[in-house]
């Protein structure tokens, strides 16, 4: 017999699969059990041997094509590697280990695969006057080839039953290799799901998560650009002198904290690498946490005034536009210049007296919110929706 929270579910997600069918073709997302109590170097055997879903070829590839033949990339980046040394996280050091044993590919390649986020806050994505200059000797990390990860997230209220529902667009590219490294890992300790988390296949943080249960969260990351001339700095200082990685930091979170209230506390309290969005909603609550790597810079609080939002919604991209950072508004990744995708966003958003998930869903998809978008979900912790999907950008 069907709880009502089971049939508010199942009739959410037949909605949002219409909707799916009507807007931009999308495939289903590969799903792994990670089992956290199997030595850490083990855990993603499966995945790796699991040759129909072609993440290694796809990595080889990737590796094979940008990384080893540029040698002065790599030196750069392994250099980082030396002076970052053994993760802090005995557990994490021996994932990437294993990933690297298994999969045949370099360990410091590897290794340097877990500080993409990090890196990425280096790449403000146009090339201009609003690109903070790199450090001195590290100019080659231009080159590096993944663009992202670009995202937007919406936490919204239900005006209709109350409930807060969480969506996301993932953006990375290059698009064909990131979109097929991308699957969800069901994280199970005592054969029992502890969570479960959107992950790029070699990546061991996390990217999307959710943790189910009557006080549960979900947690979204989303790249924030330093916002001072100092910030690179900042960041390299933390990344070489072994902090652990803000990926590592919220799955560990994700696992080890019980309730929404915890969760929040302990991001806002974590010390990070570098500048991050965190987006976390809960049941009928929701807080967007804009990150300096020491301190909270910024809090947006579902259903309090908010800078040009709604009370039933907040919003963000990759720009605190609550400040009026106009580096917003030469982000080509909406695909115009001077329209960013939370404009984009927020004119489905206002335009719309009732925030439903199918909304969200809409919205999310929407021309000019869509971009590189690898990886897309609608998440609602009361109602148990976790709808994940991959969009099919070939059109």
């Amino acid at each position: 017999m069907l709880t009502n929270m089971g049939t508010r579910v199942i009739v959410a997600s037949a909605l949002l699969l219409a909707l799916a069918r009507e807007s931009v073709a999308r495939e289903s997302v590969r799903e792994y059990v990670i089992d956290l109590d199997s030595p850490p170097e083990t855990r993603y055997n499966e995945i790796i041997h699991d040759s129909a879903n072609g993440f290694n070829t796809t990595v080889w590839k990737f590796y094979n094509e940008y990384f080893a033949n540029d040698k002065v990339l790599t030196d750069l980046l392994y250099g980082i590697i030396d002076k970052r040394g053994q993760e802090s996280s005995a557990e994490m050091h021996a994932e990437i280990q294993g990933l690297a044993q298994m999969s045949g590919l370099p360990f410091k390649f590897v290794h340097v695969v877990q500080l993409l986020y990090e890196l990425q806050t280096l790449m403000v994505p146009v090339v201009n006057f609003t690109q903070l200059p790199l450090p001195k000797g590290y100019e080659a990390l231009r080159r590096i080839p993944w663009r992202g990860p670009g995202c937007t997230g919406i936490i919204a209220t239900n005006k209709a039953d109350g409930t807060v529902s969480h969506a996301r667009n993932l953006d990375f590219s290059p698009v064909d290799v990131m979109k097929n490294l991308v699957y969800v890992g069901i994280f199970k300790k005592n054969g029992n799901e502890l969570f479960r988390a959107q992950l790029v296949a070699g990546y061991v943080g996390l990217i999307t998560g959710m943790k189910h249960g009557s006080d549960g969260f979900t947690i979204e990351r989303n790249t924030r650009y330093p916002d001072h001339v100092d910030g690179n700095e900042e960041m390299f200082h933390n990344l070489e002198g072994g902090r652990a990685t803000n990926g590592w930091t919220l799955r560990k979170i994700m696992e080890e904290q019980t309730t929404y209230a915890a969760a929040v506390d302990a991001i806002k309290a974590a010390p990070f690498i570098s500048t991050e969005y965190s987006i976390v909603s809960g049941v009928r609550k929701g807080i967007i946490i804009s990150k300096d790597p020491d301190t909270v810079a910024y809090t947006q609080v579902l259903g309090e005034v908010n800078v040009d939002e709604r009370a039933d919604y907040i919003i963000i991209t990759n720009f605190d536009f609550f400040n009026h950072d106009i580096r917003e508004y030469f982000d080509p990744t909406g695909g115009q210049i001077g329209y960013p995708r939370r404009i984009a966003a927020q004119k489905v958003l206002n335009s719309t007296d009732v925030l439903t998930p199918e909304v969200l869903f809409e919205t999310i998809n929407h021309k000019g919110v869509i971009a590189d978008t690898i990886f897309q979900a609608v998440m609602n912790v009361e109602t148990g929706l976790w709808n994940v999907s991959i969009p099919d950008l070939s059109n």
